[in-house]
């Protein structure tokens, strides 16, 4: 009898060895799960800075041509094409312009050369934004039959909101203090003493090891709203260049020497 009984705590044993083990394994292997998530929201950040700058540097050279990025020849621009000024984040003065990417064209009045040079800059900047804000899909290299994505400013919000919940469900639900009341359970010996002694033993662990939420605003990403296409607002720039022209025509052939100037350096 004694030895039955001598199995059965052995088999007691090893069920509580193998629960509380389990519950470690869930509870380190949640924290491992959430740290490698933030770490790759901390990837795809500098991915995606790295894209911004490309974009600040075309619209950079776009606010160039619009008399060097005077206020108000900037945020007239953006008006005749219905897009709301405030709205358009500034390039900041260490983006760089680099002139060389932009094309004068020759044998045109110079009302014609100034309107499609700045379509071009225009075209090449919204087509930066776009990806910026939604992706640009490319072949898998692994596949070339599936299409994969770029990372994008929505895709990056997303994924802080998901990782968001993700921290809060185990600040929540899988804390510090949790993991041990649940394993203290098993310990006989220890509830007995703390019975006797009248005092449970607290832990306060749960500050202290608790995931801090991600600040999205902390990654310095503007976001920029959607500009019609080039082609469907074709009229309103070429529009617009003839009145900044007509306002400033000294300013604009200067503007257009340093472009020709860079081209054939």
């Amino acid at each position: 009898m004694k030895k039955q009984k001598g199995k059965t705590g052995n088999l007691s044993e090893s069920l509580v060895e193998e629960t509380l083990q389990e519950a470690a394994d869930t509870f380190f292997g949640q924290r491992r799960d959430i740290e490698h998530a933030v770490q790759l929201y901390q990837e795809k950040v500098k991915r995606l800075r790295r894209i911004q700058e490309v974009l600040a540097c075309r619209q950079a050279e776009l606010h160039f041509l619009l008399c060097r990025g005077k206020d108000d020849i900037v945020s007239g621009f953006y008006q005749a094409l219905g897009v709301d000024s405030n709205r358009v984040p500034e390039p900041g003065p260490e983006s760089a312009t680099d002139l060389g990417q932009l094309r004068v064209p020759f044998g045109m009045s110079l009302k014609n050369r100034y309107a499609k040079v700045v379509r071009a800059a225009y075209a090449s900047f919204v087509q930066e934004a776009r990806a910026y804000m939604h992706g640009r899909y490319f072949n898998d290299p692994e596949d070339p039959r599936r299409k994969r994505i770029t990372v994008h400013y929505h895709q990056l919000e997303r994924l802080c909101r998901e990782v968001n919940e993700r921290i809060e469900q185990a600040n929540q639900y899988n804390s510090p203090t949790q993991m041990l009341q649940f394993s203290k359970q098993f310990d006989i010996e220890g509830s007995e003493k703390e019975a006797i002694v009248g005092v449970p033993l607290r832990y306060n662990l749960d500050q202290e090891m608790a995931f801090p939420r991600i600040d999205f605003s902390c990654a310095l990403l503007p976001a920029y709203p959607d500009f019609p296409p080039a082609e469907q607002v074709k009229r309103s720039i070429t529009s617009y260049c003839a009145k900044v022209l007509s306002e400033c025509p000294d300013e604009i052939r200067s503007i257009l020497r340093e472009v020709k100037t860079s081209q054939s350096c």
